[in-house]
């Protein structure tokens, strides 16, 4: 099945590389929001609310997560491929054909999809906050003497 899709709607290459991934802007629109990169039906029950749906492809047996999605990424599509016509239809943006989205992208990954532009730009993590001081580390800030 791979290979006749690829005939029909080619994808992007494979050679993308640095934090910005290229496709072709299917639905306009731009959001920032978690990836939930998906294999198949399988993987349905992983989507939430509010997540990017990512796979390779999409058919009428994913519609239901446009719903859920608040944008669709894709490795195969087009301006006439189902996802595309979903994500318009949903009024979420898409960017579709990137070729590498489901090998470049993990689940819970921030990312912003810009479907005006056909672009996905993986957001830099934030940096990690330091913990709390416990007391083990006061006591010993206080040379190991009472706080009270």
């Amino acid at each position: 099945m791979k290979g006749a899709f690829e005939s029909m709607m080619p994808a992007r290459s494979q050679d993308q590389a640095g934090d910005v991934i290229k496709g072709v802007g299917a639905s306009a629109g731009r959001v920032s929001a978690p990836a939930r990169v998906l294999g198949g039906p399988q993987d349905f029950s992983q989507m939430a609310p509010g997540e990017v749906l990512v796979a390779r492809i999409t058919t009428p047996a994913w519609t239901s997560l446009f719903a859920m999605a608040s944008a669709v990424v894709t490795d195969v599509g087009g301006p006439l491929s189902h996802s595309s016509i979903v994500a318009r239809e949903y009024g979420i943006p898409a960017v579709l054909g990137t070729g590498v989205a489901t090998q470049r992208l993990t689940s819970g990954q921030q990312i912003t999809v810009d479907g005006d532009a056909g672009t996905v730009t993986v957001e830099p993590r934030p940096p990690s906050v330091a913990p709390p001081p416990t007391l083990a580390h006061l006591c010993g800030v206080f040379g190991g003497r009472s706080l009270t």
